[in-house]
């Protein structure tokens, strides 16, 4: 049976006005103290309320807020964290657009996993709609997301829900541009080390590689496979150039590397499929530019064009990644 702001407003023992008020984010307006807010709040997380977004918006009940969820345990807030340069995206793109961020950071349970609906209802509502962050997604909660018409973008391509509107960055043309050099300089004997997981923008690099090396001789193995011997093992039999998935397998070769009294690019060509670590070992590296500012952005972007009838909720968005050199792909030596 649905809920309605009646039964909210009777469990709180306030008005309908007064739920109607919280639900618009206009309470503070209509003189609702905070601690009645609080109350209608806590009603309707314990009766499952679900306000109807489109609705709501016909109403006029806006609140200007957009939404930002990570299923990460914390926000990231150094540079070199995955998600770092997403979020600087996600925040020029609401400044621009004079909207007002809402950081969903209490949806995080005793086991330090987050959830969207922690307490049995989403608290997500709160805002007109939100962008999906996060390495370990829950497919059920995503997909009951989608069921309940809640708006919102994932910041990656999410396959197990394809119902819900995605910004994915394309891999393919930069990794074969990086293979390709590898070609003129004359390797066609190539390893491959991958991360222990199977998420979708790893899976896609995968994918690139594959079909960009075609006819070359090549070494897959896992980031946990790759010892100290894995290097002497490549050279033996003729391995030249290598490429790690993303930066802390790069840091990992890069450490082999010394270990064994190897050097890159003088004993073995390298690239990386991420931007490697601004202070580690593999710095310098080749490497793939992913655009994750103009994902965030994109991501916003799409968000209202939604929320205005624009676009459909299940639009898909991609923006192209590029490749940057910095001398670590140097001619085989013969």
């Amino acid at each position: 049976m649905r809920v309605r702001q009646r039964d909210i407003a009777q469990a709180a023992g306030v008005s309908q006005a007064s739920v109607s008020l919280v639900v618009s984010g206009r309470a503070s307006e209509g003189g609702i103290s905070p601690s009645t807010q609080d109350r209608i709040r806590t009603a309707m997380e314990e009766l499952g309320y679900r306000p109807d977004p489109v609705a709501r918006s016909l109403r006029g009940g806006r609140s200007g807020l957009v939404g930002v969820f990570t299923y990460e345990p914390v926000f990231p807030a150094r540079p070199d964290e995955y998600f770092h340069e997403f979020l600087v995206g996600i925040e020029m793109a609401a400044a621009d657009r004079g909207q007002d961020l809402v950081l969903f950071s209490s949806t995080q349970q005793a086991d330090g996993r987050r959830s969207i609906y922690a307490g049995g209802s989403s608290r997500l509502q709160h805002a007109d709609g939100s962008v999906i962050l996060g390495m370990h997604r829950d497919d059920d909660e995503l997909a009951r997301l989608a069921k309940d018409e809640y708006p919102f973008v994932s910041v990656g391509r999410y396959d197990p829900v394809p119902e819900a509107a995605w910004v994915e960055v394309d891999y393919d043309g930069a990794v074969r541009a990086i293979i390709e050099d590898f070609h003129r300089a004359g390797h066609r004997a190539i390893a491959y080390v991958a991360g222990d997981n199977a998420r979708l923008p790893s899976l896609a690099r995968r994918h690139a590689f594959a079909a960009s090396t075609r006819g070359d001789t090549t070494q897959i193995l896992t980031e946990t496979e790759f010892d100290e011997n894995t290097l002497g093992t490549w050279r033996d039999s003729g391995i030249t150039a290598v490429i790690a998935e993303n930066p802390d397998i790069a840091e990992k070769v890069e450490r082999a590397a010394a270990r064994a009294g190897l050097r890159v690019p003088d004993d073995f060509s390298a690239a990386c499929l991420d931007t490697p670590l601004r202070s580690g070992r593999s710095a310098s590296w080749s490497h793939l530019l992913i655009p994750k500012r103009e994902v965030g952005i994109r991501s916003v972007n799409l968000l209202a064009a939604i929320l205005d009838g624009k676009l459909p909720r299940g639009h898909h968005d991609s923006v192209q990644c590029a490749s940057h050199h910095l001398g670590t792909i140097a001619a085989e030596r013969v």
